[in-house]
């Protein structure tokens, strides 16, 4: 791994995005979202916009020949890749759930980023008309849409995220159980807490948020990082947050470690193991840094995974 990302990309992700060559830029937005049914349900995936990794904090555990054919056979520039934030909401009738809040506007270093308040309206959806917001984990791409103004963002939200994972956000020792490129964004993350008070709900794996949505335990990305299985009739749905975080390297190569995994090991194992489960159990699935929408489906193949995205419809 090279210095650069043991330095202040450390700062929790925060390095200046910088243009590649063959990037189109971003010239007009899209409407920045994609409703579908699920049995009785209906579920909104929205974007939040696209932000940019170093290339070097992926394949970690990998030799440089390697990976360098493999990114250049996938069209991943050798600098910095990019990742899609897409966040979803489930209307069960009764009751709207979001599902993790994007990055945040106005963030340096994620320019393209911080739509999903926008993208939300696009679709006839309010702010305030959110019953529950769910946190996959607490890195600042899923909880930065809490972090200008937690009590206003989403005021009739309570906010809901393993047990696990408040604690280590938000327990007297946090800072000795974070890696050291995460602990910059600590203060944020407490502070987001402290403001929210008795909203902040945690849960335990295996438990229902509401009827036909079950927290999944997929610890590894972090130490408390949850997915969801939402069924609605004979439909169900895997919310998989961040143990599978690309379409290419995490499907073909799941024993592939990054940096960005608290536990690298376990978050390998977590890693297959959920690309088994979609799999064996033909699950629709979304995939948080997807190409947009990110729902599709996960297919076996020789040693590794395929994903196959859904029609559009």
């Amino acid at each position: 791994m090279k210095a650069a990302i043991a330095g202040p990309v450390v700062a929790a992700f925060k390095n200046p995005h910088t243009a590649l060559a063959a990037d189109p830029g971003m010239t007009k937005a899209s409407l920045g979202y994609y409703q579908f049914a699920l049995g009785e349900f209906h579920v909104t995936a929205v974007c939040d916009g696209v932000f940019s990794l170093p290339t070097d904090s992926i394949a970690t555990n990998v030799e440089a020949d390697e990976k360098e054919a493999y990114f250049d056979a996938h069209y991943i520039a050798p600098d910095e890749f990019k990742l899609q934030l897409n966040t979803l909401v489930v209307d069960t009738g009764q009751k709207r759930i979001l599902v993790d809040t994007g990055i945040g506007p106005g963030k340096d270093w994620a320019p393209r980023a911080g739509r999903l308040v926008k993208s939300l309206e696009g679709a006839g959806i309010e702010a305030s008309s959110i019953d529950t917001v769910v946190l996959t984990h607490c890195h600042p791409d899923h909880v930065g849409g809490l972090e200008a103004d937690p009590a206003k963002q989403f005021p009739n939200a309570n906010i809901v995220l393993s047990e696990t994972e408040l604690d280590l956000w938000n327990g007297p020792d946090a800072a000795s159980k974070l890696p050291e490129w995460a602990t910059p964004n600590l203060p944020v993350v407490q502070k987001v807490f402290s403001t929210l008070g008795d909203r902040v709900q945690p849960i335990k794996g295996g438990a229902d948020v509401m009827t036909g949505i079950t927290v999944l335990d997929t610890a590894g990305h972090t130490q408390g990082h949850i997915s969801l299985l939402v069924a609605s009739g004979r439909e169900q749905l895997l919310i998989t947050g961040d143990p599978i975080a690309n379409i290419h390297i995490a499907f073909d190569k799941p024993e592939w470690q990054i940096m960005w995994d608290h536990d690298r090991e376990k978050g390998a194992k977590t890693r297959r193991a959920l690309l088994e489960r979609a799999a064996s159990d033909r699950l629709l699935v979304c995939g948080y840094h997807y190409p947009f929408p990110g729902v599709g489906h996960v297919v076996k193949e020789e040693k590794g995974f395929r994903w196959l995205p859904t029609d559009w419809v």
